[in-house]
């Protein structure tokens, strides 16, 4: 009886720990660092990030962000994360930045993505020579 019992709780214990009933990590934070290149974000000009998840849903966001951010400055912008989607549903996502100006600006910078799973994983993503104005407000980027 004792090796029946033993062999079932070496099974139970194999099911249990497969890859079957492993979670994947969630996300648990987010944050894009903006690095402003030649030409300066206005204080009165506001931007809008949001990331998505490969469907289009969006998972992470910060409005609303204002300031005068000059040249050659850095600035770091911590996402509200909504829900828990997870790494899978993530690595395939996008980054959308909408600015909102209140006269004519033209915005030069590059900026990383930082999100953190639940596993102390991090899927980042760095996008270079990227600029906003007026007139050509919005971009979204691949995660990829």
């Amino acid at each position: 009886m004792k090796i029946i019992m033993s062999c079932l709780a070496l099974v139970a214990l194999a099911v249990f720990t497969s890859a079957a009933f492993a979670q994947e990590p969630t996300i648990t934070s987010a944050e894009v660092k903006f690095d402003t290149t030649s030409d300066n974000k206005d204080q009165q000009t506001k931007l809008d990030v949001y990331v998505k998840t490969s469907d289009g849903h969006e998972f992470a966001k910060a409005e609303g962000n204002t300031g005068r951010w000059n040249k050659n400055s850095t600035h770091t912008v911590t996402l509200e994360v909504e829900g828990n989607p997870t790494k899978g549903e993530v690595a395939n996502g996008s980054v959308s930045l909408t600015l909102h100006p209140q006269r004519r600006n033209k915005w030069s910078f590059k900026y990383k993505v930082s999100l953190k799973f639940s596993d102390d994983t991090y899927i980042t993503k760095a996008i270079n020579s990227c600029y906003l104005t007026e007139h050509d407000p919005a971009r979204t980027d691949s995660l990829k």
